[in-house]
């Protein structure tokens, strides 16, 4: 067996490492975190512990922003139309491709 050839699936790696972050409370340490969660996910302490230590939490607790409903639906509206604008892009650019396709093909064939 290959030294580099990883033990646990890269799937299982994500997982339990999100949970660690995402289960970590501001007063809690990485250690002790790490200890409670690594017999949930059938890892060895020092394992989580060392993939814990080499990962960059996207959003800690402490730093989590308060959103409100309302910020929440604005959002949503404005990815919703930002999502219609982008399908009739997408469906005129078919068009012109479809268009410019038939165009060469009558050329090829005079």
């Amino acid at each position: 067996m290959n030294k580099t050839q990883a033990r646990y699936p890269a799937e299982l790696h994500e997982s339990s490492v999100r949970m660690v972050f995402d289960t970590r409370t501001p007063e809690e340490s990485l250690k002790a975190v790490c200890l409670r969660v690594a017999p949930l996910v059938n890892v060895r302490f020092a394992t989580l512990y060392g993939w814990c230590k080499q990962a960059t939490p996207t959003t800690e607790v402490s730093s989590r922003k308060a959103v409100t409903v309302s910020e929440l639906e604005s959002e949503v509206r404005s990815l919703r139309k930002e999502l219609r604008e982008t399908k009739r892009a997408n469906e005129i650019l078919k068009a012109a491709a479809s268009f410019f396709g038939a165009e060469i093909d009558r050329q090829s064939q005079r």
